[in-house]
């Protein structure tokens, strides 16, 4: 079936997507059996008119929901939010020239993170202004010194945050260090004679400022503990907006003492009581100032992180999470929220340009998975209903830097792969999901044009049926007139499609090749860089893979060259921090990982990019079985002519042009 543009929509049926369709499903299924999803469907955000309000809308769809278990019937929750890391990302380009410009932004010497907006900076695990290296390492900030090439200075992080990310504001030398902080569970008093337990798992998010201005004495300038998981952050202008997701944190429900059903029916009743009984403070994230890193608490008093009167509802349930959105101001001589936005909803992917924020959340996303007995609250939600599967999203300002202002929402059929599903410009979004349908509807994706109008994303106009039978695997938006898409099941289509008009995106050109790109890059005018995994004509993956296209012809895309490490993978192909391009010297530097027989192998993998050729380079090797330490690349930076490798515990120093190890700074 050829895609079906927004001029030529025949068949929209009412058929919503589920998340996962079964693959013996998809395999009974021809082509022509794929309908159409349905139109996306404006939605607005609902204002609460009290705090009183609030409350009662927590207590109304908390005692709908809870039972002797809790939020669940006796098990474990599987957790089916994923984090863009990000999870967005994961995560998730979107820009108006090649992407050489987002590398060249940090500096003509030295690269910076692997935005996928120009202008719009993402946290990473690491962060160079090209004099110095700035990492965490554990509850440690570590400062390199590039010209010397060694430690000179390190800071201890209040709290207890690990996996931590940075966001470095150069101009004001100020980082702002955000961790995620998993808070040891202990039993909880007996209330009234009934044992209870925290309902929901226990998240933290630690961010703190830190002044770099000293790099042999960095100074944290505060630092704030917030309950909730943390999603993602971006920066620009100095003003950086933290995502977090917060289940209840105060709410705490019991479960019967035995198997019989008056111990439910007990356990019921108590649990109904305690919602009917909880106050705002049970729901809503808190947050608190916490000491310097000094060896003082200096803590205060929680609070609430966001006014009940700046949070809203989407129109359909989405989950007794709040989901927030928090500005700091990287210049002020303290860390404070400037603004603070809420949403009761889970979010997973966030997006941001350079004056619009997208979150988008989804009700698949909020409701509980039954689990092994005797465990309860490890996760927040399993889907609804088949074939009711859609994702909203939701629009914030970013114009002023001391604020965020909630836009619009609206939802679409289907889910996202990641933040580069998502483009906006002049108010305009463009949305690629992919629909997978009930046994006997096979799964297809759609490119979304979406307007904010009085509030409310409104689609302007669709194409639909791209890769029917697949999913997607990779989006890129080239221009605001072209996106590149790839599905993927056994062959790789990559789709461009034309959207310089709103009203009528259509599909103007398809390759199909085997293998599949999961990341797309622009090297140069009308030329993409996919990487990927190569696979054989049965879809099955054979090794890492690097694709030029050359997409001058928009009716006709070809791969002009290739290039594949047989049994080798990478984290660029999930995540695009880990992707590094230099357009000064037309190299690619991929982290990868390599395994057979003899052994596994980890390190960093190159080659050349110069227009349409691509030759494969030399490779720093960090790790291999029976070899000594194991070691494997996670980031990859370049700094005048070395490449700076972070491993688990060191940075290491190439030659860039060889490869050829100088040194190791250990962390």
């Amino acid at each position: 079936m050829t895609p079906t543009s927004g001029r030529t929509r025949t068949r929209t049926l009412a058929v919503a997507a589920a998340l996962v369709a079964a693959p013996l499903a998809l395999a009974a299924c021809t082509p022509g059996d794929v309908l159409a999803p349905p139109r996306a469907a404006a939605a607005e955000l609902t204002d609460f008119s009290s705090c009183d309000e609030l409350l009662d809308w927590f207590h109304e769809h908390a005692l709908e929901r809870v039972g002797p278990w809790g939020f669940g019937t006796g098990g474990s929750w599987g957790d089916m939010a994923t984090a863009d890391a990000g999870a967005d990302s994961a995560g998730g380009v979107s820009m108006p020239s090649s992407a050489g410009s987002a590398e060249m932004s940090a500096g003509d010497d030295f690269s910076g993170t692997n935005n996928q907006e120009e202008g719009v900076e993402e946290p990473d695990l690491l962060q160079t202004d090209g004099e110095v290296v700035v990492t965490v390492r554990g509850q440690q900030l570590v400062v390199v010194d590039v010209a010397a090439g060694e430690k000179v200075g390190s800071l201890r992080l209040p709290g207890r945050g690990e996996g931590s990310e940075l966001l470095l504001d150069r101009e004001q030398d100020r980082a702002l260090v955000l961790s995620r902080e998993w808070p040891q569970a202990s039993p909880l008093p007996a209330m009234d004679g009934v044992s209870t337990a925290p309902a929901f798992p226990t998240s933290r998010t630690v961010v703190t400022l830190v002044d770099l201005s000293d790099p042999s004495s960095p100074v944290a300038q505060g630092s704030l503990r917030l309950e909730g998981d943390y999603r993602s952050a971006r920066m620009h202008d100095g003003a950086a907006r933290v995502v977090l997701v917060t289940q209840p944190p105060g709410l705490a429900l019991t479960q019967p003492r035995s198997g019989s059903l008056a111990a439910e029916g007990e356990a019921e009743r108590a649990n109904r009581a305690i919602i009917e009984e909880s106050t705002l403070d049970d729901w809503l994230p808190h947050l608190q100032s916490m000491g310097t890193g000094d060896g003082s608490t200096g803590s205060t008093d929680p609070e609430r992180a966001v006014p009940c009167e700046q949070i809203a509802r989407p129109a359909e349930f989405s989950g007794l999470s709040t989901m927030s959105v928090l500005t700091f101001d990287l210049g002020a001589g303290s860390l404070q929220t400037t603004s603070s936005a809420g949403v009761v909803a889970t979010g997973s992917t966030v997006y941001a340009s350079t004056d619009r924020l997208v979150v988008a959340t989804s009700p698949w996303e909020a409701w509980p998975v039954d689990g092994a007995a005797g465990m309860r609250g490890d996760g927040p939600v399993a889907p609804g209903p088949r074939g009711e599967v859609s994702t909203t999203l939701h629009t914030f300002d970013l114009t002023a830097p001391d604020g965020t202002r909630y836009l619009a929402s609206g939802a679409v059929p289907g889910r996202l792969l990641n933040q580069f599903s998502l483009d906006e410009s002049d108010g305009v979004i463009r949305v690629a999901t992919t629909s997978e349908g009930d046994p006997g509807t096979p799964s297809s994706s759609s490119l979304v044009v979406l307007a904010e109008e009085d509030g409310r994303l409104v689609e302007q106009g669709r194409v639909d049926g791209l890769g029917e039978t697949e999913r997607i695997y990779a989006v890129r938006y080239l221009t605001p007139e072209t996106a590149a898409v790839v599905t993927f099941r056994e062959t790789d289509p990559l789709y461009l499609v034309d959207t310089s008009d709103p009203t009528a995106p259509e599909v103007t050109g398809e390759l199909k090749i085997p293998g599949y790109s999961a990341y797309l890059h622009p090297v140069g005018e009308d030329l993409l860089l996919g990487i990927g995994q190569d696979a054989t004509q049965d879809g099955v993956t054979t090794g890492l893979q690097a694709s030029i296209f050359d997409i001058s012809d928009l009716t006709a895309p070809t791969q002009v060259a290739k290039q594949t490490w047989t049994d080798h993978s990478s984290d660029a192909e999930h995540d695009h921090r880990a992707f590094r391009y230099w357009p000064a010297t037309g190299q690619l530097l991929l982290p990868a990982h390599a395994w057979s027989e003899k052994g596994d192998w980890t390190g960093v993998v190159s080659a050349s990019v110069d227009g349409t050729s691509l030759d494969q380079g030399p490779r720093l090797q960090l790790g291999s079985s029976g070899t000594g330490p194991w070691d494997q690349a996670r980031r990859i930076l370049v700094i005048g002519d070395q490449a700076w490798v972070l491993g688990e515990h060191s940075l290491h120093v190439a030659d860039l042009d060889t490869l050829e190890r100088q040194d190791e700074i250990i962390l």
